[in-house]
């Protein structure tokens, strides 16, 4: 009975651990809600527009992030 209550503590224990969160985890989990929910614009061709491939700018319906695009933030 004793070890059931002593891992019954532990779980516990552990569960309430990993239920905080710090304010850098708080801070990226705005971030990225702010970015998913960004109002997309429609698709404008620029001179990057050859051949039917299109080149999608940052915000434009159809562009993914890259990690370039990611820098460039």
């Amino acid at each position: 009975m004793k070890k059931l209550m002593l891992i019954v503590a532990v779980a516990a224990i552990g569960f309430a651990a990993n239920a905080q969160s710090t304010q850098a985890d708080q801070k990226s989990d705005k971030k990225s809600k702010k970015n998913s929910e960004m109002k997309m614009k429609e698709h404008v061709c620029t001179a990057g527009c050859k051949d039917g491939k299109h080149m999608y700018a940052h915000g434009e319906k159809g562009h993914v992030c890259t990690d370039e695009c990611k820098k460039m933030k």
